[in-house]
């Protein structure tokens, strides 16, 4: 038995710890998967948010450019027909003259206004305006400047060259970025000189005329926590089934070694009973098969029968003990008697008296409970104080008190006492102290756990505990009732 339960403890043992590092493995898998997910968006976003800003700082050049081509003291804007083309032609003149080599004045034309224009109206100019920003964007897009005019070309190189991409820009682009990726968590922009600390994504050159020297990079310093929230219910779902694997086993080992427990109770159990049933059975044979084989005088049948109903007496006694807890496990159900304790103790020392020195200390408590089961209760400790005291001056005192609501009745002895690693045990069915292969005092392993059933019936609970000098204190405590 022994052998099978360690068997069957080192394969749970083995099950219960695979399944913990599978669910360990799979919970780290899924964070280095979901954490791979997490760089790959926080990059994908910045570079898109870097190409936002820039976006934005080419707008903010291409209205500037729009202004200009507004201003009447920079600028003179004309237009007229083509009637070979049939399209208009629009004139940008600069105020300024030219220097050397360069032109103050352009000439072009412009098809996408289509209908016939002999002068330059409010309307046509914001048509012309627009569509000459068009054009300088698109330039911009992919990093030319076109020189329409000495002094408009030099503006637009210079803004070119000089206006930067703004980091309040930058922040708000990549924090939408971020947004339409599913990532709503806090980070701070770094640039070139500023020190670094918790994730960061990787540096991006956004200087425009040399970009190696304007660095930018974002770090978010609660992405560990912010990547556990995300698993938050794989993690809980695995700790779970990690926890309930775990109570699994321990209910398994507890219910197997119970079982154990039990099995050896068992085995104890019917060898005691075996002993105890086969004497008085074998008594009442060998005295059944005398009074049958021999001629007896009255005198001597009525001694014979005496020997047969005194040994059917133990018997009946002991299945009775077996009977009464069985069916008090089983109903539960107890009487509601006025029990006067003093009146108990005194019966039981009438009875016991002659064994050993029986007293009763203190007053009288009355309380209620089942009279039947108590006197039992008390007449088990006084019989174990008394069975197990082998010395000529035994001495068992009975004591109760109220004690706020509970009745505390305390049946001490001056026996051997009980060992500590026992005084837990011996409440247990069919437990006896070990003694070695031999029991001087015979018994059943009954009566202790009786006791308990019948405390644990009535709402309360027993100990035992050392009694000083020597011997053991027996501490029974129920609900107080009137």
């Amino acid at each position: 038995m022994k052998k099978n339960i360690r068997f069957i403890f080192i394969l749970m043992s083995v099950c219960v710890a695979g399944i913990t590092l599978l669910q360990l493995y799979y919970s780290y898998t899924n964070y280095t998967v979901k954490q791979a997910s997490f760089e790959k968006d926080v990059e994908k976003a910045f570079s898109e948010a870097i190409d936002s800003a820039f976006v934005v700082r080419n707008e903010n050049i291409v209205k500037e450019f729009e202004g200009w081509l507004r201003d009447t003291t920079f600028v003179t804007l004309s237009c007229k027909w083509d009637e070979i083309k049939q399209m208009p032609v629009f004139t940008i003149k600069e105020r300024k003259l030219a220097g050397p080599g360069g032109q103050n004045e352009l000439s072009m034309n412009v098809m996408e206004i289509q209908d016939r224009v002999d002068s330059l109206t409010p309307l046509v100019k914001d048509k012309f305006v627009t569509k000459m920003g068009d054009m300088v964007r698109s330039g911009l897009k992919k990093g030319m400047v076109w020189y329409y005019t000495q002094g408009i070309g030099e503006r637009l190189s210079k803004r070119k060259d000089e206006m930067q991409i703004d980091i309040n820009v930058l922040e708000s682009e990549y924090t939408l970025a971020l947004k339409r990726k599913g990532i709503e968590l806090p980070f701070l922009l770094g640039v070139k000189g500023d020190s670094q600390s918790g994730f960061c994504s990787n540096s991006y050159n956004i200087g425009v005329k040399n970009p190696e020297d304007r660095q930018v990079w974002a770090c978010f310093n609660n992405a560990e926590l912010y990547l556990l929230k995300q698993l938050k219910w794989i993690i809980i779902s695995s700790l779970l089934l990690i926890i309930i694997t775990l109570f699994c086993f321990w209910y398994t080992a507890k219910v197997l070694l119970s079982q154990q427990k039990l099995s050896e109770l068992k085995d104890d159990f019917i060898s005691n009973m075996t002993h105890e049933i086969h004497s008085p059975l074998a008594s009442v044979i060998i005295t059944a098969e005398a009074l049958k084989g021999f001629e007896m005088t009255k005198e001597e049948r009525d001694n014979y029968i005496d020997i047969i109903l005194y040994q059917s007496a133990k018997l009946t006694a002991l299945t009775d003990d077996i009977l009464t807890g069985v069916k008090l496990e089983r109903k539960g159900q107890l009487a509601n008697d006025e029990i006067s304790l003093k009146d108990i103790a005194f019966t039981i020392i009438r009875d016991c008296s002659a064994k050993a020195n029986i007293q009763y200390i203190g007053n009288d408590v009355v309380f209620r409970g089942d009279k039947k089961h108590i006197i039992a209760v008390l007449s088990n400790l006084v019989e174990n104080a008394v069975k197990y005291n082998l010395e000529d001056d035994s001495v068992v005192d009975i004591k109760g008190e109220v004690k706020g609501k509970e009745v505390v009745i305390t049946v001490s002895d001056n026996g051997p006492g009980i060992p500590n690693e026992y005084k837990q045990k011996v409440f247990d069915e069919f437990y006896r102290i070990p003694t070695g292969n031999v029991h001087t005092v015979k018994g059943y392993g009954l009566g202790l756990s009786y006791v308990k059933k019948v405390v644990k019936a009535h709402k309360g609970s027993v100990e035992v505990k050392d009694n000083h000098p020597k011997g053991s204190v027996f501490i029974i405590r129920i609900p107080y009732e009137v």
